[in-house]
């Protein structure tokens, strides 16, 4: 495996391990509820689901660019790199990462590589009361502490426009990046 290779794949495991880094100093969200009011909630002990989303989509753009170092081996090696064309136009997990991937990257998505122009949505995180040592209300503002991050789940899904369907985006990147791993 040539060092870039493996340079590349060292950073995904690094990115893998800050996305599932559950902790976090505070964030803050303020929304305006049906009374006409702003109101503030603000949660310590936990990583924002913003900060999720931005790991995540790193990790997104990171994954599928393991397609254009992998070509780059085979051709060092003397095998053909349209296999790996090949490998991501058999692949609809692989071409969900790549419409993911390059709306990250181009803010629009004129091709998907999927045809379905898969889309990254509902990145949160669960919250189960067992994880919260305490909770302030004030007259328009909700306080969380989160002192059990072990406990919270992280959330995020990839959906198809017009369809119901939505499938684990933990998932697809996994399977993902096993089907990058046999490709060595």
């Amino acid at each position: 495996m040539s060092s870039e290779l493996q340079e590349i794949l060292s950073r995904v495991k690094r990115v893998i391990n800050r996305v599932h880094k559950k902790e976090g100093v505070i964030f803050q969200q303020s929304h305006v509820l049906d009374d006409g009011i702003e109101h503030t909630f603000t949660v310590t002990g936990v990583k924002s689901p913003l900060e999720l989303e931005d790991d995540l989509l790193e990790l997104f753009i990171w994954v599928w660019s393991i397609k254009d170092y992998l070509k780059e081996f085979y051709k060092a090696n003397n095998r053909d790199p349209n296999i790996i064309e090949k490998l991501v136009d058999d692949s609809e997990t692989l071409q969900y990462i790549s419409d993911i991937a390059n709306r990250a990257k181009h803010a629009n998505l004129r091709k998907s590589r999927s045809n379905k122009f898969a889309i990254l949505v509902d990145v949160g995180i669960e919250v189960p009361q067992t994880a919260i040592s305490k909770i302030i209300f004030g007259a328009f503002s909700v306080h969380t502490d989160v002192s059990k991050s072990s406990e919270v789940r992280l959330k995020a899904f990839i959906k198809i426009p017009n369809s119901e369907e939505k499938m684990d985006a933990f998932a697809i990147l996994n399977a993902g990046i096993q089907i990058w791993e046999q490709a060595v």
